[in-house]
């Protein structure tokens, strides 16, 4: 079941990627949280930037994007004016 999530809707976007990172490293802060596993990682900023990254490849979008999750498949989706990027949690 995937969960939607404007990301101007702060507190659950944290609430959302808290519960997402479980099993890698979160770091929360007022204005970002940062996931990390291993060496894949996203960034989530307040202002509207969402960075992730892993070997070959990058992604980032600024501005209004929504979030989709699904905790269970380990699959975070950004959708953005420019299109969507999905992020694949390693390990599921």
């Amino acid at each position: 079941m995937s969960t939607r999530i404007a990301l101007d809707d702060w507190d659950r976007v944290v609430e959302e990627l808290e519960a997402f990172g479980r099993g890698g490293e979160v770091t929360t802060d007022e204005d970002a949280v940062r996931l990390e596993f291993g060496n894949a990682r996203v960034t989530v900023t307040r202002a509207g930037e969402v960075r992730t990254g892993m070997p070959l490849h990058d992604f980032e979008q600024t501005g209004e994007a929504t979030l989709v999750l699904d905790h269970d498949a380990g699959e975070l989706t950004v959708e953005g004016d420019d299109g969507e990027y999905t992020f694949r949690r390693p390990g599921g």
